[in-house]
């Protein structure tokens, strides 16, 4: 229990600046006047590098001990602060980002499936991640320096030092997953793809990124709420697809409303949508039989998944908009990926 407390500690700190990196980081590149073209093009390599960064990280973790590799990341991202604030060359931005976030996302996985066993247990530790967001995009509002953020990455450190030192495990690769986790993961990446250019689209319509983490602030407060309505009262067997098609059709409807005012009251709503996903994806990953191989393999299929979309947006030449609308195909597709083996 005191392990589980200590690693709840750690990603309610870390997420305080990781939401940063993960959620703003595509408008600070716009800011600096890298085109969306270029932004498309430093996620691919980003994405690209997570095949190989994500494989290694759980191989060098189970040398070393994965709670190294979680303080290792905290230094990494505040590197990458610096960079994506004072450097303009695109392959240096793209290879921080991609360390940043592969250093930490495997890692969060193997101690998500070590130590989070139930749907009470994973909501709980989504609730944290919220949280977190609301003081992240309270943050961004206020333009908080960088220096403040390095110091809150390096101030991560400290309860990932507290978290038990885990016995290694041997690394086997899973002869088989099943085909409905397969099919699951794959699609549910039109998903994240859709989140990681959210931003920017909102933010080219209205030029402030203030706007941006408000519209971040009213989704995350419906998601702290539902997600305890989720955790505890909805039968997700029963209800996903039906949620997950709503959420497809909220989607749609916000890529035609321009009013700020509208967009906000969407945005409390595609919460829940979002939300959902995310407890059904957690779920999906996590029951699994518990071995460092089946990361590696799962994160290699998202990353290859992620690259090949962003690829194809980038050779089609298409607008920010359209893009969106092509990938909500795969996330109304998402609602029938879903079997009662595969969560």
């Amino acid at each position: 229990m005191k392990n589980i407390k200590n690693y709840y500690i750690y990603i309610f700190i870390t997420t305080m600046t990781r939401n940063i990196v993960d959620i703003y980081s595509i408008i600070y590149l716009y800011q600096k006047n890298i085109s969306l073209k270029e932004i498309i093009f430093i996620y691919i390599i980003i994405y690209f590098l997570g095949i190989y960064f994500s494989k290694y990280t759980i191989i060098l973790g189970n040398l070393i001990g994965y709670k190294y590799l979680l303080m290792l990341s905290s230094i990494i991202t505040s590197i990458t602060f610096y960079i994506i604030t004072y450097k303009n060359n695109l392959y240096l931005i793209a290879l921080f980002l991609s360390l940043s976030i592969f250093t930490y996302h495997p890692i969060r996985h193997y101690y998500g499936m070590s130590l989070l066993k139930y749907k009470k247990e994973i909501g709980r530790n989504l609730i944290y991640i919220y949280i977190a967001n609301l003081i992240s995009s309270y943050i961004v509002i206020n333009n908080m320096k960088v220096i403040y953020l390095v110091i809150i990455s390096i101030i991560s450190i400290i309860p990932a030092f507290f978290i038990k030192k885990e016995f290694p495990k041997p690394i086997i690769y899973p002869k088989k997953i099943p085909i409905n986790k397969i099919k699951y993961f794959i699609y549910d990446q039109f998903k994240i793809i859709f989140i990681l250019l959210e931003p920017l689209y909102l933010y080219l319509i209205y030029s402030n990124i203030s706007y941006v983490s408000i519209f971040n602030i009213i989704l995350t407060l419906s998601s702290i709420i539902y997600m305890y309505i989720l955790v505890t009262k909805i039968n997700i067997e029963k209800s996903y697809q039906y949620i997950n098609i709503l959420f497809t059709i909220i989607l749609i409807l916000k890529l035609n409303i321009l009013n700020k005012n509208l967009l906000l009251i969407i945005a409390f709503f595609e919460g829940i949508g979002i939300k959902t996903n995310e407890l059904v994806s957690t779920m999906n990953f996590y029951r699994y039989k518990f071995n460092p191989g089946y990361i590696i393999i799962s994160e290699k299929i998202f990353c290859v998944t992620r690259t090949l979309i962003l690829i194809i947006i980038y050779f089609l030449k298409i607008d920010l908009k359209l893009a969106l609308y092509l990938l909500t195909i795969g996330i109304f597709i998402l609602s029938f990926q879903y079997k009662k083996d595969t969560i």
